[in-house]
C-alpha cells in the first residue's frame, strides 16, 4: 500500500461504506470496511427506477440499508458513503431524485452517489481497468470504460419499453407473441406453447392474459420466460431458434457500438494497435451455456479483440468499490483479497 494510501486509509478508519446492485430483478447491499473487507449483505426485490413504482424503489433500498447497519451494529452516523448502482438511473434526473430522497434517510455528511447497475458489473470485472461490460439480465445494456482516456460509453439500456433488445424481458415477450400468433393461426407452431402453459399451469393460451397481466412484477415475470426460448432453441424449436438468433444479434450490436465508440477496431488486426479489449458478460442469460455459445460464435466475438470473461464477483462488489473511490482510497492487491474473501463467506 502506499504511503498516501495508507494515510487515506488511517483519515477513514472507524467509516464504514455501503454498496448497492439494483437490478431488475432483485437488489443487492453490502457494507465494509475502508481496507476491503464486507461486514454483512443483504438482499431485495428489484429497485430499478424505470419499472417499478418510485414507493417500492425507495422501501427496497430503505429496508436493505437498514438492514446491513442492524447486522453489523453500525450507527447511519458512522457510514462515510453509499454507493448506488441502480437499473434506469443513468439520467441526471433519475440520479438526483434518489440522491435528494436518501438525504432525508441519512446522515448530512454521508457522500451519496448514484448510477446505473451497468458501471458496478464493469468495476467488479475488470477492478476499474479499461473494458466493456455487456448486460443481458431482464434488461440489456453495454458499458465501455477507459481510465486512459477517462472516456465513458453508454450502448442502449433504454428500458423495456424503448430498448432492452436482446435481454430476458425482451426474449420471453417474444416467447408470448409467438405462442399468441400460433394459437390465432397467423404463426408457425411453436414447442412454446406447452413449454409457456405448463410454466404457469395453464391449459390454453388465451389464460396468458388473466395471468400475464395480474402479476405483480409483470416486467421480472416475462424476463423469466426467456429460459424457456433459450431451452426450446437447444432443442430444435425453429421459432426459438430464431428468436435466440435475433437476441444473440442485438447483443454483439451493442459491443460493437461500444467498442467503435471507444476507438477499438474491429476489422485488420485489432491487436497491434489496441490490444486486447476486456469484455465482462453479465446477467442471466449468459448464465444458460448454450446460450454463450451462440453469442460468442458472432462475428464479433471471433474478431480476437475481445477477452470475454464471466462476471464472477457479484456486481455489487463494484459498487462498494467505487464507494471507497470515491473517497480517494487506492485499491490495492491486499483489498482486492479482502473483499473476494469476506464476500464469499457471506454468499
Amino acid at each position: 500500500m502506499t504511503t498516501e494510501s495508507s494515510a487515506m486509509e488511517r483519515r477513514m478508519e472507524g467509516q464504514r461504506f455501503i454498496g448497492i446492485d439494483g437490478g431488475g430483478t432483485k437488489t443487492v447491499c453490502i457494507l465494509g470496511e475502508p481496507d476491503g473487507t464486507i461486514l454483512a449483505m443483504s438482499r431485495g426485490e428489484s429497485s430499478s427506477v424505470k419499472s417499478r413504482p418510485w414507493e417500492e424503489v425507495q422501501r427496497v433500498l430503505l429496508t436493505l440499508i437498514q438492514d446491513v447497519l442492524e447486522k453489523t451494529g453500525t450507527p447511519a452516523s458512522q457510514l462515510g458513503g453509499v454507493f448506488l448502482g441502480l437499473a434506469g438511473s443513468d439520467r441526471p434526473e433519475d440520479r438526483q431524485r434518489v440522491q435528494d430522497w436518501l438525504r432525508t434517510e441519512l446522515p448530512d455528511e454521508v457522500a451519496i452517489t448514484v448510477h446505473n447497475d451497468a458501471v458496478t458489473a464493469l468495476i467488479a470485472g475488470t477492478w476499474g481497468q479499461r473494458g466493456i461490460a455487456l448486460i443481458s439480465g431482464t434488461g440489456s445494456i453495454a458499458y465501455g470504460f477507459d481510465p486512459a482516456t477517462d472516456t465513458f460509453v453508454r450502448v442502449g439500456g433504454w428500458g423495456y419499453l424503448l430498448g432492452d433488445e436482446g435481454s430476458g424481458f425482451d426474449l420471453g415477450r417474444q416467447a408470448l407473441l409467438a405462442v399468441m400468433r400460433a394459437y390465432d393461426g397467423r404463426g408457425e407452431a411453436t414447442a412454446l406453447t406447452s413449454l409457456v402453459l405448463d410454466r404457469w399451469s395453464l391449459e390454453r393460451p388465451e389464460q396468458l392474459i388473466n395471468t400475464i397481466y395480474g402479476q405483480d412484477n409483470i416486467r421480472t415475470a416475462i424476463a423469466d420466460g426467456s429460459k424457456l426460448v433459450v431451452r426450446a432453441a437447444a432443442e430444435g424449436d425453429s421459432v426459438a431458434v430464431g428468436l435466440v438468433e435475433e437476441a444473440v444479434e442485438c447483443l454483439e450490436a451493442l459491443v460493437r457500438t461500444a467498442a467503435t465508440r471507444m476507438g477499438l477496431p474491429l476489422t485488420g488486426d485489432p491487436l497491434a494497435s489496441h490490444g486486447v479489449m476486456t469484455l465482462v458478460l453479465s446477467g442471466g442469460l449468459f448464465n444458460d451455456a448454450w446460450f454463450l455459445k451462440q453469442f460468442l460464435a458472432t462475428p464479433t466475438m471471433r474478431t480476437g479483440a475481445f477477452d470475454v470473461q464471466l462476471l464472477e464477483r457479484p456486481p455489487v462488489i463494484g459498487a462498494y468499490l467505487l464507494a471507497l473511490q470515491e473517497h480517494g482510497l487506492e485499491l490495492t492487491e491486499a483489498m482486492k483479497t479482502r473483499m473476494e474473501a469476506s464476500i464469499t463467506r457471506l454468499l
